[in-house]
């Protein structure tokens, strides 16, 4: 009996003992795992902390540089080192092979104004008008040994807000980058000049909502026939389109009438099926269902005038399906296509095109609307677009 429990006690001896080694080689390897993890964390964060070190801005980020606040201040910022001196580069590459450079002595930290920011960008990249990745990087030289660390921007010449030189209306812009990055920079509100730029008086009066509600008749501006918009004949506004030239009509310097092709890229942009849903102001629209106005283009539901001799809106909010539109700076060619299948089969004289949006539906579309004086002379508002910067 002695040696079978003897036999029976050593397998239990032997299973727990088994069981143990399990158990340790388990917290071992875990323990392993840790101490390997820690010890690759600690290699990588602290490789060499007296290394040069940019702080801000961050890799990749975005740095926007107002292009009507020159004096407004642009900061970056890198870690100090004891007995240091820093050089800064800017270039459009990590190469740096034709940079333009600070000398910042001890100091932290480079401030620079939006307009010197612009030259030294222009410097390394000449072209620079919209929007541009860049390079900086961070000279660190201690007691001899020189050490570097480079990130990259991506600058743009941002517009928040401009003051219209010609009679000191102030205007909200928002700005978008395109699939093909190209950059739009558009009024977020509608025109409200009642002159030219130049101060010549408008050939017709100029033509507001005049309801009964004073926000309504801020945020629906002006009405322009399209002639007073682009300032120019049929047959001029053909021309100037087909050489790809910009309109500036009724919008202030530096500024220009949108073309349908602009127009067309922008509503791509934001989807021409739903794309209404986020550039709807849904104070102003009597359908409101799905609308964000997430692009805080604040488009109201502003009608238009029939022609120039009508003094009521047709299609305003009070309407059963309120609409709005924006005079394009494009006549209405031959092999335009518009929406609900339209294609122009030739040029006509009578027509200009636009962008519109209706209540009843989440679309953007274009379109072509008479032009003819005292029958269909059809005003609107009017949205600019800012020229190329230069």
């Amino acid at each position: 009996m002695g040696k079978i429990r003897d036999n029976h006690t050593s397998k239990i001896i032997f299973n727990i003992s088994s069981n143990n080694m399990r158990k340790i080689k388990q917290q071992y390897t875990i323990i392993l795992v840790i101490i390997l993890l820690a010890a690759c964390e600690q290699k990588i964060e602290y490789v060499n902390p007296t290394w040069a070190r940019a702080i801000y801005p961050a890799e990749g980020a975005t740095v926007k540089i107002d292009f009507f606040k020159p004096d407004e201040l642009q900061t970056f910022t890198w870690e100090v080192r004891p007995n240091s001196t820093y050089k800064i580069y800017f270039d459009t590459d990590m190469h740096f092979l034709n940079p333009y450079a600070f000398e910042m002595g001890t100091k932290d930290s480079l401030k620079v104004t939006n307009q010197d920011l612009i030259d030294v960008l222009r410097h390394v990249w000449p072209d620079f008008a919209s929007i541009k990745r860049f390079f900086w990087k961070v000279e660190q030289t201690t007691n001899g040994e020189v050490s570097s660390t480079w990130r990259y921007f991506n600058a743009i010449l941002a517009v928040e807000s401009f003051v219209d030189g010609r009679d000191g209306e102030e205007y909200e812009a928002r700005q978008f980058v395109m699939n093909d990055g190209a950059l739009i920079t558009i009024m977020a509100e509608n025109l409200r000049a009642k002159i030219y730029s130049d101060g010549t008086p408008l050939p017709l009066p100029y033509k507001s909502a005049q309801t009964s509600d004073p926000i309504y008749n801020t945020k629906a501006g002006g009405y322009y026939s399209w002639e007073t918009a682009v300032r120019m004949s049929w047959d001029e506004a053909k021309t100037a389109t087909l050489n790809g030239e910009s309109i500036q009509g009724i919008c202030p310097d530096g500024w220009h009438v949108p073309s349908l092709a602009e127009f067309d890229k922008l509503r791509n942009y934001l989807d021409p099926e739903t794309g209404g849903n986020l550039i709807k102001d849904p104070s102003y629209w009597k359908t409101t269902t799905n609308i964000t106005n997430s692009t805080k283009l604040n488009i109201i539901a502003s009608g238009y005038y029939w022609h120039e001799g009508v003094g009521f809106i047709t299609q305003g909010l009070d309407a059963d399906n309120p609409f709005t539109g924006f005079w394009s700076s494009t006549p209405y060619l031959k092999g335009q296509q518009f929406a609900w299948g339209e294609t122009a089969l030739d040029d006509d004289k009578n027509k200009a095109t636009l962008m519109s949006m209706y209540d009843d539906v989440e679309g953007i579309y274009l379109q072509g609307y008479s032009i003819v004086p005292g029958v269909e002379n059809r005003c609107y508002p009017i949205r600019c677009i800012m020229d190329e910067i230069k």
